[in-house]
C-alpha cells in the first residue's frame, strides 16, 4: 500500500507542488485516470498561508488542502455511475469516462477535495498522478517537486518512523485517510483544511 505523507513543519510556502501539479494536469488529458485540470479554480494540491501573531513576533505557516485517498472513501458510495473507486495501492480515481456529473461525490467529501469541471461536466481530484506511477514514476509530481521533503510517498513500511509521529486530519469523520500529516506542537490542534 502506497502512503503520501506531509510534514507541515518542512514547508517553506514554495508553491511548488501546486505549481507541478498544474503543469502536469492543466491541458493533459490523462483518461481513464483524469481529464484535464481546469487553469483557473481547481487546485487538486492547495497551498494555504496562515499568519499568527502580531509585529515583531508574527508566525508564517502553510498547510496543504488535498485528496486524503480515504480507507472509507465518502465520495465512493455517493457515486450513482460507480465512476470512483479505490486501487489496491490506495489510490482513490473518478473515472472521467464513467461520471456523468450529478455532483454527489463534491457533497460528500468532508476534506472539499473534489471539484466540479463544468467544461466537461465531471468531477475531478487529485489522482496522485496514478498515471505516472503506472508508469514506473517513483512518486507523484507534487512530491517531486517539493525542494524541503514537506511532502513524501512511498511504500507504508518504508515511511513507518513518519508514520509513528503522523496525524491524519478531520479524524472524527471516520474516513480512515491515507493521507498523514505531521506537525510541530506549534501546528497541532488547528485545521489543516
Amino acid at each position: 500500500m502506497k502512503a503520501p505523507a506531509i510534514d507541515i513543519s518542512k514547508c517553506n510556502g514554495c508553491y511548488n507542488c501546486q505549481i507541478a501539479c498544474k503543469d502536469e494536469h492543466v491541458g493533459s488529458d490523462w483518461t481513464p485516470y483524469a481529464r484535464p485540470q481546469p487553469d483557473t479554480g481547481q487546485f487538486w494540491i492547495k497551498v494555504n498561508e496562515s499568519i499568527r501573531g502580531s509585529i515583531p513576533k508574527v508566525i508564517m505557516t502553510y498547510t496543504l488542502s488535498i485528496c486524503q485517498h480515504c480507507d472509507d472513501a465518502p465520495c465512493i458510495p455517493a457515486c450513482p455511475e460507480h465512476a470512483i473507486t479505490k486501487r489496491e495501492d490506495g489510490i482513490v480515481i473518478i473515472d472521467p469516462e464513467k461520471c456523468k456529473g450529478k455532483r454527489l461525490c463534491i457533497q460528500s467529501c468532508p476534506y472539499n477535495a473534489i471539484f466540479f469541471n463544468w467544461d466537461l461536466n465531471i468531477a475531478e481530484k487529485c489522482t496522485l498522478c496514478a498515471h505516472l506511477l503506472d508508469r514506473g514514476w517513483k512518486e507523484p509530481r507534487c512530491v517531486e517537486a517539493c525542494p524541503t521533503g514537506a511532502l513524501t510517498f512511498g511504500d507504508e513500511k518504508d515511511l513507518k518512523p513518519l508514520i509513528k509521529v503522523a496525524e491524519v486530519i478531520k479524524p472524527e469523520f471516520n474516513t480512515r485517510p491515507s493521507l498523514l500529516f505531521r506537525a510541530t506542537q506549534e501546528i497541532r490542534g488547528r485545521s489543516c483544511i
